[in-house]
């Protein structure tokens, strides 16, 4: 019976004692596991802190440096944000290391020393507990937070994509819905952008627009923010042809203007670099169209136009034009009522070009050309200089281009059409020039100053140029005939010059 009794008692007490220790055991490793898990946490922030560069500098990612091309820093998203990610991770996993083991050899040394009693030990074991619970509730925070970042990180980056696209369609759409298109004045490429120069440190950047170097602008490599689009205002900035082994200077505002190319032809001396100058003096000086001023796009232009027309006063002629002077076009900025705006590019090829169908590619620029204008020689028409005597022969020679217009024309189609060039839907002015010297010539004299019909009669049926007003009818889909001098004093212009000039502009909606 006293055993019976002994043993209820010992039940009663060890019960009693294990639910005191339950009773504790839960709210200590509930205490200590937060307490972990705070200072689990502590670490992930000062991590965080460190990685970023918000504290403890030298832990940061460095920013990654330019290149040389492009010249310019990566867009956050791009690149640095997933360093960043990397690196928080890292220093927080060395973090929450140090923590643990601090704490872990602070439970061991204070609750399981040597001599320690049971209910010491007991204690200590509820903290372990805690502290492994801790770490697993941080583990779980954590892989949450990381999750959480990833996909905050992700979004971020799919919008950002999203935006940049969005922006590059919108500004391509104004582009293509105002007719926009880009060409180098040189080397005659078609671009989708121009590179741009840095305003600061003169750096070319290529291909601005947003991407994985920005979205609205681009950190040059100096430290300067560049619009990335036209909208944005990138045309305020210097541009250049983009093509390798070119890099030309473009003219002022370039994307902000429909362009509008004017190819001469005509044979060598048929007079084409004076019609092209008569042109430039009715455009600039001379109030082509009421509201409209034209002025040079770029210094080159300006300076060759200078050029020509001292040698015009001096000699009373240009030189020869040269190869190289005609893969560079005389560029004109139009500017009209209601902010209409053209970039106006004239091309002088020389004559013997037009026939080389081994250098056609030298010739791009007649493919974004809408509208020609081909230059008639009347001295090189076989029965106008027949009709001449042989003193007046004489006189004229030095002003006679040595091929017929019919067989120069023959040439350009030819080689138009090998270009793929479609002149059915394209506009041509015929333009019968040098009036000047024809005035006293009896075959001539049925010109005057007539228009259209006038002169297209008179190549059909008096110059025997028949066979090449029947094949330019055929060919293009818009002809005009004009009898021009290409004479001009300053701020003086020809009126059938300045008829020719309205008429091309016409065919590119200025008027």
């Amino acid at each position: 019976m006293f055993y019976l009794i002994y043993l209820m008692f010992l039940l009663w007490w060890y019960l009693l004692i294990g639910s005191i220790f339950l009773t504790l055991a839960i709210p200590a490793v509930l205490g200590s596991s937060g307490y972990f898990l705070v200072l689990y946490l502590g670490a992930y922030l000062r991590a965080s802190g460190q990685a970023l560069g918000l504290r403890t500098p030298g832990q940061a990612v460095p920013i990654a440096q330019p290149g040389l091309d492009p010249p310019a820093y990566l867009h956050y998203l791009s690149g640095p944000a997933g360093r960043d990610l990397q690196q928080v991770a890292r220093l927080s996993w060395q973090g929450m290391k140090l923590e643990g083991r601090k704490a872990n050899d602070k439970v061991k040394g204070r609750w399981f020393g040597y001599g320690t009693g049971k209910y010491r030990k007991a204690v200590g074991f509820f903290l372990s507990a805690g502290l492994w619970l801790g770490s697993a509730l941080t583990a779980f925070v954590l892989g949450i937070a990381v999750v959480g970042a990833v996909i905050l990180w992700g979004t971020l980056f799919v919008l950002a994509k999203a935006l940049l696209y969005t922006l590059r369609g919108i500004d391509a759409g104004l582009s293509a819905i105002r007719r926009i298109r880009l060409s180098c004045p040189v080397c005659h490429q078609p671009m989708a952008y121009p590179a741009y120069e840095c305003p600061t440190c003169a750096v070319k950047h290529h291909n601005v627009r947003p991407g994985r170097y920005g979205v609205l602008r681009r950190i040059c490599r100096c430290g300067t923010k560049m619009p990335t689009l036209l909208l944005l205002g990138s045309h305020r900035m210097s541009a250049f042809c983009p093509h390798p082994n070119c890099g030309t200077p473009l003219a002022e505002g370039a994307g902000t203007a429909r362009e509008v190319v004017v190819p001469m032809l005509g044979a060598t001396t048929s007079g084409k670099t004076r019609m092209m100058l008569a042109l430039s003096a009715a455009l600039v000086d001379g109030d082509p169209l009421p509201g409209l001023s034209a002025s040079p796009a770029d210094d080159a232009t300006k300076k060759k136009i200078d050029q020509l027309q001292q040698a015009l006063r001096s000699k009373g002629g240009t030189d020869k034009t040269l190869a190289g002077d005609a893969m560079r076009a005389y560029s004109f900025n139009l500017d009209g009522r209601g902010g209409v705006k053209r970039l106006m590019h004239i091309f002088d090829p020389p004559g013997e070009r037009l026939n080389e169908s081994a250098r056609l590619h030298e010739l791009r620029f007649m493919r974004m050309a809408h509208s020609f204008v081909f230059i008639v020689d009347p001295l090189a028409i076989p029965d106008v200089w027949n009709s001449l005597d042989s003193t007046a022969q004489q006189a004229n020679q030095q002003y006679r281009s040595a091929q017929p217009p019919d067989f120069i024309f023959s040439q350009v189609l030819q080689n138009l059409e090998g270009m793929g060039v479609q002149p059915g839907k394209k506009a041509i002015a015929v333009a019968v020039t040098k009036s000047d010297l024809t005035d006293g010539i009896p075959i001539c004299a049925e010109l005057g100053d007539g228009g259209n019909d006038v002169v297209r009669d008179w190549l059909n049926d008096r110059a025997g140029m028949d066979n090449m007003v029947r094949a330019i009818t055929k060919a293009f889909g818009d002809v005009r005939y004009f009898h021009t001098t290409a004479r001009f004093t300053d701020g003086d212009v020809d009126d059938n010059v300045r008829a020719l000039l309205l008429w091309t502009l016409g065919r590119y909606g200025v008027n």
